[in-house]
């Protein structure tokens, strides 16, 4: 099955449904396709090419969503750039991914090789040219590629194709019981692949997707009334952003009435911050795992128990045709690297052989036939229930003086102090550990007396830096990379 041919389904089971709002408009599920069809006319007039990358411009607009399924119907995939992204980078992209053609809505980002989509605007339909390109495309051609930095800056597209975005569409909808009357509010831009998964829900189920404004995130309450006015059922949100709820006293003024579903992704969720909201919001919690290498999510967790502040929610266990390994070198272990194979597992990285095969690599565990398996370079353990921790990236993993440390350990720890946000880094020149926060201001000797309390002395950190808020990359986790550029600066 192709992806595109769950519009197909979804408008034929509810046409005149509202399918997509943004801050300015609405459009059905017969709407949505009739426009990308036209789109993917356009398309296919100027680029009759098919099975290559057509770059779309991403905004919190509905004309991102269009093109995404306009490229699909053309024919070939597509790749969300940001329109915020530095020009060196996007020329980066440009040339890795060889493009001839990009699609842009506010902001022409890809000068003389664009094409101008305007949601107002009939570019006719050529339905036999389309049906021509559509009978020779299979479930194994990519659906989209998906640029990610990784740890060296250089940006890796990750090919994802129609069966393992179908699987995850499957998965989600069994695993979180959306439904057509469900309203989810997207909250993450649309060029993260956490987005993916509420195009899946709303194109599987007929739900009404709403794009959220990101400058309503600077007023938590503005958030909540969106969420009660809209009458949002559930949110697949990012930690960042729940912490931004969780942070402020906004559940003392208001909260949200409709939610069902709340799932988190992006970075580790702490458990005060989790705490915070399971006391304010009756709804079933899920935690979501997985890189963007595994399409999405690879492991889940059903919240169903209480946890103390300074404990660990776990990842959970695999999702279906998935499955993961624990492995010590090439051992399997109680704790040490995940290690993922099944449907998800993407084709690699797009123009990057050499990268390609130093993460996907041949199962250790199977030597009788060829079977590729991802290296996710995420540490992780089993706990006393059988579920699957996470710890540590590789490489937020670091020796100081003989002890290996995990910095995600000491951040755990002090966000049970009730700070907002925490970041630990490390200062290879020096060996010394740098705690960066946010939130309520702590002395030093508030900070060592409670996390001696809990952790060994060498944990502790050498330098604690207070600022006003953390900064982000443009996925919304926190940057450790600036937050070392600032340390080494003297900014701080």
């Amino acid at each position: 099955m192709l992806f595109i041919d769950q519009l197909d389904r979804i408008t034929s089971e509810y046409p005149d449904k509202v399918a997509i709002v943004d801050k300015e408009k609405s459009i059905t599920f017969s709407e949505l396709r009739a426009r990308a069809i036209s789109l993917a006319s356009e398309i296919h007039k100027i680029h009759p090419q098919t099975k290559r990358p057509i770059m779309v411009e991403t905004d919190r607009l509905l004309e991102t969503i269009i093109s995404f399924f306009a490229v699909l119907y053309s024919g070939n995939f597509y790749v969300p750039i940001d329109a915020a992204m530095p020009r060196e980078r996007i020329e980066t992209i440009k040339k890795r991914l060889e493009s001839t053609l990009g699609i842009y809505h506010t902001k022409n980002i890809f000068e003389d090789y664009a094409l101008h989509y305007d949601h107002d605007h009939d570019y006719g339909c050529d339905e036999a040219a389309l049906e021509r390109v559509r009978a020779k495309m299979i479930d194994a051609d990519p659906v989209y590629v998906l640029f990610t930095s990784g740890t060296t800056g250089e940006p890796k597209g990750v090919v994802i194709s129609n069966f393992m975005l179908v699987d995850l569409q499957d998965w989600l909808e069994k695993t979180l019981k959306i439904n057509e009357n469900d309203r989810l509010a997207n909250q993450t831009p649309l060029f993260f692949d956490a987005s993916l998964k509420e195009l899946c829900l709303f194109t599987k189920t007929g739900a009404t997707l709403y794009l959220m404004d990101p400058k309503d995130f600077l007023f938590p309450v503005k958030v909540v009334e969106y969420l009660n006015e809209n009458k949002i059922t559930a949110i697949l949100w990012s930690v960042s952003a729940l912490n931004i709820l969780a942070n402020s006293n906004v559940f003392d003024i208001d909260k949200p009435k409709y939610l069902r579903l709340v799932t988190f992704a992006g970075e580790q969720m702490s458990a005060q911050k989790l705490n915070i909201w399971r006391q304010a919001v009756e709804a079933e919690y899920f935690n979501l795992y997985g890189p963007t290498e595994a399409t999405c999510d690879c492991c889940y967790y059903k919240v169903d128990r209480d946890f103390q502040d300074d404990e660990i929610i776990p990842i959970g266990k695999a999702c279906e045709n998935m499955e993961v390994m624990i492995l010590d070198g090439d051992k399997e272990a109680d704790e040490g690297e995940l290690v993922i194979r099944g449907r998800g597992v993407s084709y690699g990285y797009y123009n990057k052989l050499d990268q390609t095969e130093k993460a996907f690599v041949q199962n250790p565990l199977n030597k009788a036939y060829r079977e590729i398996v991802y290296r996710s370079g995420d540490f992780v353990r089993r706990n006393k229930f059988g579920e699957i921790e996470f710890l540590a990236r590789k490489d937020n993993q670091v020796k100081v003086f003989g002890h290996r440390i995990e910095l995600d350990e000491i951040e755990r720890q002090v966000y049970a102090m009730g700070i907002h946000e925490a970041s630990a880094v490390f200062d290879k020149e020096n060996e010394i550990i740098i705690l960066f926060y946010s939130g309520k201001e702590f002395s030093r000797k508030e900070f060592k007396d409670f996390i001696l309390e809990r952790l060994p002395k060498y944990m502790l950190p050498s330098k604690f830096v207070h600022m006003d808020a953390l900064p982000k990359t443009q996925n919304t986790k926190i940057d450790k990379k600036r937050l070392l550029e600032i340390y080494e600066s003297g900014e701080v």
